[in-house]
């Protein structure tokens, strides 16, 4: 029980989701996508890029170098721009991308990829299908990765600081922003690659973003309803915990015709789970529910995620 205890913590969950949502993440990428030659999203899509050209040039530097340089400025507008505790957690991921996808190509150079066999056969000759394939479990598991980062509350870094910042400060969707940065990616491989390069990139891509979708819910609101005897109690610490408005209605139980209170609010749905588990400690009885808000209009305090 004590473990179950510890790992509910908040701070510890949020760790354990960056940290194995990281390491998913890299194997996709060194695993999948480089076997392919496809490219991921964002700040490692970019670094792919970038190691693929110098290679050109028979200079060859581990994207993981390029990720960690491209994400220092990326830091700095998360830091300032939307929190330090975000910021940090984001850099965490982006030392721990950097350590394990140089330690995945490590053992590639040595010729251990476990997916190897979906692209050649025994006799090492391709097989037909095998590209598709890779885009698709690419696409599977990069998407997974992000998602269980994101959702954790901490991010992989590179793009999804961006996103965040665009996000709060600019109202700007984070799916909108990305796709932009996905787009320009699925370009260049095509101009830099070939046009069967950037079409697997592209089905990549759309099979990240289904996952996420299922996924990742950073950016969303829900309205959760909380009927509860403990009128005060709930509302105390719902807005001394929280900054969003509360409205409150009388309620009458159908069963026991007991009077009780109705706490209506609207939050972003990364709270929901931290909303729960304050009104299970205040009114271990009390009924929940979530629904889904698709647009909000008036005043909505858009808070950080701390």
């Amino acid at each position: 029980m004590r473990i179950l205890a510890f790992f509910k913590k908040r701070d510890v969950s949020v760790i354990t989701g960056m940290a194995l949502g990281t390491i998913i993440y890299c194997m996709g990428v060194v695993w999948l996508l480089d076997l392919g030659a496809f490219y991921a999203s964002g700040v490692t899509g970019i670094s792919q890029l970038i190691s693929g050209i110098l290679e050109r040039f028979g200079v060859t530097i581990s994207k993981s170098i390029f990720i960690a340089i491209l994400n220092i400025p990326l830091f700095i507008i998360g830091w300032k721009g939307v929190s330090k505790r975000f910021a940090i957690l984001s850099l965490s991921s982006v030392a721990l991308q950097v350590v394990t996808i140089a330690i995945l190509e490590y053992f590639v150079t040595k010729g251990f990829d476990p997916f190897l066999e979906i692209i050649q056969d025994a006799n090492e000759l391709p097989k037909q299908g095998g590209l598709l394939m890779l885009s698709i479990l690419g696409g599977l598991v990069c998407g997974i990765g992000s998602g269980i980062s994101l959702r954790s509350g901490a991010s992989t870094g590179g793009m999804d600081i961006i996103s965040q910042y665009v996000s709060f400060k600019k109202n700007i969707p984070f799916t909108k922003f990305s796709l932009f940065v996905d787009a320009i990616i699925i370009l260049l491989a095509g101009l830099l690659g070939s046009i069967e390069i950037a079409a697997y990139t592209l089905i990549r891509l759309i099979i990240s973003i289904l996952v996420l979708d299922r996924i990742h819910t950073v950016y969303n609101y829900l309205k959760i309803e909380i009927v509860t005897t403990e009128k005060e109690a709930m509302r105390t610490v719902m807005i001394s915990r929280f900054n969003h408005g509360v409205t409150i209605f009388p309620a009458f139980g159908g069963y026991t015709n007991q009077e009780k209170w109705v706490l209506e609010t609207v939050v972003s749905s990364y709270e929901a789970e931290e909303y729960k588990n304050l009104a299970r400690q205040i009114d271990g009885k009390c009924f929940i529910t979530y629904t889904a808000v698709k647009q909000i209009y008036g005043f909505f305090n858009r808070n950080v995620i701390t």
